[in-house]
């Protein structure tokens, strides 16, 4: 009887394992197999010792408002950007992304590998379902068109945005479907940053950002 309890215990015990790690396999995230340490985590709840700071003007304004980071843009074809200094090479950069408002015909998103103002990566989704990966070299654009995806939620809504960084290779993801792989050697390290913007539409952009963690490439 005693030997019977045993077995069962450790057929149960075999199956809540066998389940968890069901379980694990399937709240697992693209590229969640690469990530190694933390190296930072920001949930804007509070502005006090953040590296993240607010200002506002005419055409804009970016703030702490109840626990996420609110940027408002006011006029026509004109973006507002915000970068912290610390230095990231090979990462995953997650951030939750929700518009608050204002026009669809909008830009919003991530900046990556900025060295300055004038050299850096840009990970752009739009209210109205398009997305763009840009490069800012030597203070100029390079040439780059706006792709539709229907993996980007329109409108008044939040979208999980994922950017890995891996030496030259690139993977972005919008609500865990990868978008585009890039392959660029352009810039090998820099600050990260978020943008909100808007275009030739009459209206603001209102975006919100929340929960943006930074996580070293395992090996790297």
């Amino acid at each position: 009887m005693e030997s019977r309890k045993l077995i069962m215990a450790g057929l149960i015990a075999a199956v809540l394992v066998c389940n968890l790690s069901v379980s694990l396999a399937q709240n697992a995230r693209p590229g969640d197999d690469l990530k190694g340490q933390l190296l930072y985590e920001e949930n804007f709840s509070t502005s006090k010792g953040s590296l993240w700071a607010g200002s506002s003007d005419d055409n804009w304004t970016y703030y702490f408002d109840n626990g996420r980071y609110k940027m408002v843009v006011y006029r026509m074809n004109s973006w507002k950007s915000y970068a912290t200094r610390n230095n990231y090479s090979n990462f995953i950069m997650d951030v939750q992304a929700r518009q608050e408002g204002g026009t669809n015909d909008n830009v919003y998103g991530a900046i990556i590998r900025k060295v300055d103002w004038n050299n850096y990566y840009n990970f752009l989704i739009s209210g109205d379902g398009y997305y763009q990966i840009a490069i800012r070299e030597n203070g100029k654009w390079s040439p780059a068109s706006w792709k539709r995806s229907d993996a980007i939620n329109m409108g008044n809504a939040t979208n999980l945005i994922r950017v890995i960084c891996n030496e030259d290779a690139f993977s972005f993801y919008v609500n865990d479907v990868l978008l585009e792989e890039y392959k660029d050697s352009s810039f090998s390290s820099g600050n990260i940053g978020l943008t909100a913007g808007t275009n030739y539409a009459i209206g603001s952009a209102e975006v919100s950002f929340d929960n943006l963690t930074i996580w070293q490439i395992k090996n790297s």
